[in-house]
């Protein structure tokens, strides 16, 4: 039994400690960061979603009836997956749609009351159809900034321009070509 039970405690201390030590200073430096995040006056900051946080659109998509839900949420994930290296103005626009406009139309929608949602009916406006629309035109915005990056046709083509000066011969370079090739008796550059 003490054959098994000393290799098996050697082991334990060896790969164990350095495991638990990792998880020490994790909780460590977690405990840490929220007490920098917590507010001035000593109280702690809620757990839950704060209305005023600039990533509350997904949990607002996920309060939505399930047409729109998916919808939003899929909007946010083309959102999420845009690429990277977009111009400095389309980013900013993606940054506003993500940040602002969706979830701005999200509240909109669900802070509605019962009064509110029959007056719009009484109008002939179907709350859901009012929210239908607002996110195809988001959804239009994102696809509209998504094609204009302009950024990179107007690269290559400077790109273009230097190069065509930089490497193609002047008519004059041209001229003083051929008037050297007569004299040495060869034959003129041919265009």
């Amino acid at each position: 039994m003490e054959d098994i039970l000393v290799p098996l405690f050697f082991f334990a201390s060896v790969f164990g400690f350095p495991l638990a030590r990792r998880a020490m200073i994790h909780r460590h430096r977690l405990e840490l960061l929220r007490a920098q995040q917590a507010p001035a006056h000593g109280t702690s900051a809620p757990d839950g979603p704060q209305d005023s946080s600039q990533n509350d659109a997904p949990a607002l998509a996920l309060r939505l009836p399930e047409p729109h839900r998916l919808y939003a949420l899929a909007l946010l994930c083309r959102l999420q997956d845009a690429p990277p290296a977009q111009e400095p103005q389309v980013r900013a626009l993606l940054g506003q749609i993500r940040f602002e406009y969706l979830p701005d139309t999200l509240r909109s929608y669900l802070n509605l009351t019962p009064a509110a949602r029959e007056q719009l009916r009484a109008g002939g406006r179907d709350p859901e159809g009012l929210l239908r629309e607002q996110l195809e035109h988001l959804s239009q915005g994102v696809d509209g900034a998504l094609r204009q990056d302009h950024g990179s046709a107007s690269r290559l083509l400077t790109q273009g321009h230097y190069l065509r000066d930089r490497f193609e011969p002047s008519p004059l370079d041209t001229a003083r070509f051929d008037a050297a090739a007569r004299n040495l008796g060869a034959a003129p550059l041919q265009k």
